[in-house]
């Protein structure tokens, strides 16, 4: 299902939020080398999760004393374990995703928070369910993001009221605990039996030639708690835009997802005139991660799979429909995010709440295959060039 369009639910638990915000005491910025527990609150989805390596590689740099923890739900943790400047992962549960919990899993992770006895909260959520955790928890310090006085509850409070990037919203936040940001970008370390899994792999499958290694993902855009058909290109364009790179590039293709992607990746493959290597529901995320490091492009929607090609250094092509690569987007990358000019995301003006997409979207369908392919090919002429040098 589409996330719900913001409605009169939204708009009291703003108005709430905004008379909360002037009983709740702010605080002043504690000092760094007071700080020893620190923990990160961002308890889903993929994708925002690796939006905040960013914030925890300064967060790093800006509490070197501090036990960095980063408390995640408990569909997220594998992911989770890959990021860095992390010396431990929370699971948190339910907690934090939406759909998936209540106020009693807002208390027991509260216990959870208490037990640790952190010193500073950084709150990179939205929900004031999830800002609230860490008040309940008696932690000093909370810092995070204030939609629409959604973060009544923290002492320090981030005003979400212009459209930015999701990285650079973060990152405000560790600006306003004193932290300077010095070159954000995104990361993830896959392990060394990782790469090991997809050094066999290139091998198994003959992509260690000259020949370019393009991994496209036609699925995606569901997480726990969200699905959202309406951010998926049509499968049969990612299928012509593969018979391209191959007819033009002599490019190996590559698809993969996670097992639900299954039904997409076939009919992308049946449409497909030239033959393609399938490893859906194959490969771990930190497998695909060392596969995705190993390639030379990566062309997906907007999912876990296009921000984890970014955190690893590897060109992508992005699609977007009803969400904005200018908030959502491929961030620092190289490569490309291709949106219409006329999609929804585009067009609508910007308010803190909920994505409220078109009804029956079917924007993303606005870019054609010429314009992904002309934006692959450039980046595949762009790694052929620095291959040969």
């Amino acid at each position: 299902m589409t996330t719900p369009a913001r409605g009169p639910r939204s708009f009291l638990v703003g108005a709430a939020g905004r008379v909360l915000g002037a009983v709740f005491p702010r605080r002043a910025v504690p000092e760094p080398s007071s700080v020893r527990r620190l923990v990160v609150i961002k308890p889903a989805a993929h994708g925002d999760i690796l939006f905040a390596s960013a914030a925890l590689a300064q967060l790093r740099r800006g509490f070197p004393k501090a036990e960095i923890t980063l408390a995640v739900g408990k569909w997220f943790t594998e992911l989770a374990a890959g990021v860095p400047h992390v010396d431990r992962v929370l699971d948190a549960g339910s907690f934090g995703t939406p759909g998936r919990y209540g106020w009693k899993d807002v208390w027991g992770f509260s216990r959870q928070l208490k037990r640790e006895g952190f010193d500073l909260a950084v709150v990179l959520d939205r929900s004031p369910k999830v800002a609230v955790a860490p008040w309940l928890a008696s932690i000093p310090h909370r810092a995070g993001i204030d939609s629409g006085g959604r973060g009544f509850a923290l002492t320090v409070r981030v005003p979400w009221d212009r459209p930015v990037h999701e990285v650079d919203l973060m990152l405000d936040v560790v600006r306003a605990l004193g932290v300077p940001v010095e070159e954000p970008r995104l990361e993830f370390v896959p392990s060394a039996d990782h790469l090991r899994y997809a050094g066999r792999l290139m091998q198994e499958w003959d992509l260690t030639s000259d020949a370019p290694v393009v991994i496209v993902h036609p699925g995606g855009a569901s997480n726990p708690g969200m699905t959202m058909p309406s951010k998926r290109w049509p499968a049969t364009r990612f299928a012509a835009l593969a018979d391209r790179l191959v007819t033009e590039h002599d490019a190996k293709v590559v698809v993969v997802g996670h097992g639900a992607d299954a039904p997409v990746a076939r009919q992308m493959r049946l449409a497909m005139k030239h033959p393609s290597i399938d490893l859906v529901g194959q490969t771990t995320i930190g497998q695909l991660a060392a596969l995705l490091k190993r390639v030379q492009l990566y062309v997906g929607n907007d999912s876990l799979p296009l921000h984890l090609a970014v955190s690893v250094g590897t060109p992508v092509v992005g699609i977007f429909g009803p969400t904005s690569p200018a908030i959502n987007g491929p961030y620092r990358a190289a490569g490309a995010a291709l949106v219409d000019e006329q999609a929804c995301s585009q067009t609508r003006a910007f308010k803190p709440g909920p994505l409220e997409a078109c009804p029956d979207c079917t924007c993303i369908e606005g870019v054609t295959v010429d314009q992904a392919a002309a934006a692959a090919m450039q980046q595949l002429t762009t790694a052929t060039a620095k291959r040969s040098r």
